[in-house]
């Protein structure tokens, strides 16, 4: 009994070094800027990077980005296209809801090769254009009818998908800041408060 319970143990081991693609994963959410003045725009990058079995691929990515502050809206999302264009698969059917993006899903299917095993891989990029003044950055949530938000998959029929969770997400901020004129009319508008009290 006690040579089948070690046997048992040993079999999970095994699963669970089979299950150790990756064992970093990152999503970065960045910005070509630090500060725009509203009205301006900004462009996001998110990327993702691991480390692991050397040809794994970035092969899900499924959420809804949402913005801490609706200060911003979002001008475009750029395709996802990766391994399956030839599916009509192009990642574009995310939907805008001012600075949040609903719906953003991509996948690599495992039986249309060749994949993108670029590591870092480029996810998408989009343009907001800020319409208030505060900080923007993001967080996720699982996409309708998503399971889970990212995975990484090992080389072709050798490893299974890791699956990891939203803490594999991490997005820079963005300064909103009132355009110039804005700056200038509140200045003036105090000068003319100090000279009335006079």
């Amino acid at each position: 009994m006690k040579s089948i319970a070690l046997l048992a143990v040993a079999g999970l081991a095994t699963v669970a070094s089979a299950q150790n693609i990756s064992t970093n994963l990152v999503i970065d959410l960045s910005w070509d800027k630090a500060v725009i003045n509203v009205g301006e725009t900004a462009t996001a990058t998110i990327t993702a990077s691991w480390t692991g079995v050397t040809g794994s691929y970035f092969s899900s990515f499924n959420v809804n980005l949402l913005g801490s502050d609706q200060i911003a809206t979002v001008d475009s999302v750029a395709p996802i296209a990766w391994n399956n264009p030839a599916l009509g698969f192009d990642g574009t059917y995310a939907s805008l809801d001012g600075a949040n993006i609903i719906g953003l899903q991509a996948s690599q299917f495992s039986l249309i090769p060749p994949f993108v095993t670029t590591n870092p891989i480029l996810v998408t990029t989009f343009t907001v254009t800020g319409t208030a003044e505060g900080v923007l950055s993001y967080s996720t949530t699982n996409a309708a009818g998503a399971p889970f938000p990212f995975s990484v998959t090992g080389p072709v029929f050798s490893d299974p998908v890791v699956e990891f969770g939203h803490s594999a997400f991490q997005s820079g901020s963005l300064t909103i800041v009132p355009a110039p004129s804005a700056m200038a009319l509140l200045g003036l508008g105090g000068l003319m408060a100090g000279r009335r009290r006079r």
